[in-house]
């Protein structure tokens, strides 16, 4: 029986979908992450590394995790005040967050190339990580993203369906600026300085990001079209809804630029999905990686 069992777990620890969740030290901080099959991975194969969203632990990948064992070696983790990862004392940009999960990668000798899979805000870091390390990227796939195409002109658009005039339009966006940062006071201080970074990035209309061109590799965006906001949040001045359309319908458009600016890029829709497009629709999510890993072998091929 004591020989069975020890059989059994052998097998379960040299599976390649053996999770090995753990704490990893990286510049003093005690970084929470999860590795799965990184032992097995071959020589110039892409470790497929998961951002999360804003304030996000990484358990939200779970359901793609679950059902992803033969996709390669993968890393989740948790961005420093997120989670059960320590917080520290910097500001967290684009650019910090890049060089954090280069020293993390670096810690746990992975290599390049990455596939980077980000959600929300972790899908505005993992472009953002395409503006300071291109060479590194093996692809990339953005889901529902903080959108970095958004200008402070061109979302005012999303309120023509309501046929609102621009003072009317003006109360509205000073009323979200108003609630985001009221929000934002009771808040951690990790997470405060995670939202300030979002708010000035779009103050600038994100112009670290759009003055950076994507690398000719894979990109998909993954949109999520199901309308999710709770009854007792919805506003009784207007459609809610309709306004929701509107943003996708405008997004969407320009996402698909994004895609259009490189050979193998791809936007995909689930409209049975909300914002969290990975955990209500994960096969998507997953068929989505294996284009992306199929498309940049065959881009390698071809050099």
């Amino acid at each position: 029986m004591k020989q069975g069992l020890y059989l059994l777990l052998v097998v379960f620890l040299s599976s390649p979908c053996f999770s090995q969740k753990r704490f990893i030290d990286v510049d003093g901080a005690k970084i929470w992450i999860n590795t799965i099959g990184i032992e097995d991975r071959k020589k110039g194969e892409p470790v497929i590394v998961f951002e999360s969203g804003f304030g996000t632990p990484m358990d939200n990948w779970e359901r793609v995790l679950a059902d992803s064992a033969d996709l390669g070696p993968m890393v989740t983790y948790e961005r420093p005040g997120v989670g059960k990862s320590e917080s520290v004392d910097e500001t967290p940009t684009l650019k910090n967050v890049a060089d954090r999960l280069v020293k993390i990668l670096d810690h746990l000798k992975l290599a390049p190339p990455y596939l980077l899979v980000g959600h929300s805000l972790g899908g505005v870091y993992v472009r953002g990580f395409a503006v300071h390390y291109p060479a590194l990227l093996a692809g990339l796939v953005i889901v529902d993203p903080g959108d970095f195409t958004e200008t402070q002109v061109n979302k005012r658009a999303y309120y023509d369906v309501l046929g609102w005039n621009d003072e009317r339009i003006d109360q509205e966006l000073s009323n979200i600026q108003q609630k985001s940062e009221q929000r934002r006071e009771g808040m951690p201080l990790s997470l405060q300085r995670e939202g300030r970074v979002l708010s000035d990035l779009r103050k600038t209309d994100f112009k670290e990001i759009t003055e950076s061109p994507l690398p000719n590799i894979p990109v998909h965006i993954l949109a999520g079209g199901r309308f999710d906001m709770p009854k007792h949040m919805r506003s009784k001045e207007y459609d809610n809804e309709a306004l929701f359309r509107s943003k996708m319908k405008h997004r969407v458009s320009r996402w698909t630029d994004v895609i259009q600016s490189v050979d193998r890029g791809m936007m995909l829709y689930s409209g049975d999905a909300g914002h969290f497009v990975h955990w209500d629709d994960p096969v998507l999510a997953i068929a989505s990686i294996k284009i992306v890993l199929k498309d940049y072998a065959e881009m390698n091929e071809e050099k």
